[in-house]
């Protein structure tokens, strides 16, 4: 019982902490308290004051703390907001800490307006109970359906995969391959391959780790650069594709992909490791290999 609790909370979410989606998703927070509490006739309110326009002062404020929670917040604490890491235990810690925010945006309301306004725990309460469910299952239907969206599309970029592994037909007068070489950023160190030998590159600090076949054993050779110098560097290879902020990948060694919530799961020939493919290059993968 207890395994399968905490599989639940280690699931992967996939959230846009982007600000257009986060104006967007605050702006719809703030019409839903406003006509929440309209149609539970919240209009009992200090006299001489207007209860639209106290509503929507209420709607504006969640608008405002929602926004501040789902955008600045992440901004400043970028590697706590990873979207590789994000997990349904992770989300369900960040909903409680929008809903406090709300909570302290009504507080404040309530005070300056000159309005009784209860304890901050029983507020929190109340703005929880309103809020945390629909948000919470909101966000789980949301990647159940992006789940199944991905692992479907998954089985038909095998089926791609599939067809650009097999081989071509041999030409008349062979071709020879046009070798690759990456340097470091001093320029004394420097790696020589083929294409089909690189499998993928990983950026690691100020470093990257090149993943390669020498034959068919698996190697790693770590060069200090980044992962845009390596990007410039095979910009005449078009069978390279950058699928992730610290990844770029060779698309013709890859052998098989999975699909979770976040997007896509890599897998290569020689190679046990697995790459992920990010929320933000879904659509460039799939119409790079579609």
């Amino acid at each position: 019982m207890l395994s399968k609790i905490r599989q639940f909370f280690d699931r992967p979410l996939a959230e846009d902490f982007g600000f257009r989606h986060q104006l967007f998703a605050s702006l719809q927070s703030g019409l839903y308290v406003f006509l929440f509490v309209w149609l539970l006739g919240g209009s009992q309110f200090g006299a001489g004051q207007s209860p639209v326009l106290m509503l929507a002062l209420f709607g504006l404020g969640c608008a405002v703390a929602a926004f501040v929670a789902n955008y600045a917040i992440p901004r400043l604490l970028p590697r706590l907001y990873d979207e590789d890491r994000w997990t349904v235990s992770r989300h369900v810690l960040h909903t409680l800490m929008v809903l406090l925010c709300i909570s302290a945006a009504n507080q404040l309301i309530l005070r300056v307006s000159g309005n009784a306004y209860p304890p901050f725990w029983q507020m929190y309460g109340i703005v929880t109970a309103v809020g945390f469910f629909p948000i919470t299952v909101g966000v789980l239907l949301a990647e159940q359906r992006r789940l199944k969206r991905n692992l479907a599309q998954a089985q038909t970029l095998n089926t791609q995969l599939d067809k650009l592994h097999q081989p071509a037909p041999t030409p008349a007068i062979p071709e020879i391959p046009k070798g690759i070489t990456l340097k470091s950023d001093t320029g004394k160190e420097s790696l020589n391959l083929l294409p089909n030998q690189l499998l993928y590159v990983e950026s690691v600090g100020n470093y990257v780790e090149v993943h390669w076949l020498n034959f068919m054993f698996p190697q790693k050779t770590v060069l200090r650069s980044t992962l845009r110098a390596v990007e410039d560097a095979l910009t005449d290879q078009p069978q390279f594709f950058r699928c992730h902020r610290a990844f770029l990948v060779n698309l013709k060694a890859i052998s098989h992909t999975t699909g979770n919530a976040r997007g896509y799961i890599l897998k290569f020939s020689g190679s046990e490791q697995e790459v992920p493919v990010s929320r933000s290059f879904v659509k460039a993968f799939e119409e790079r290999i579609l």
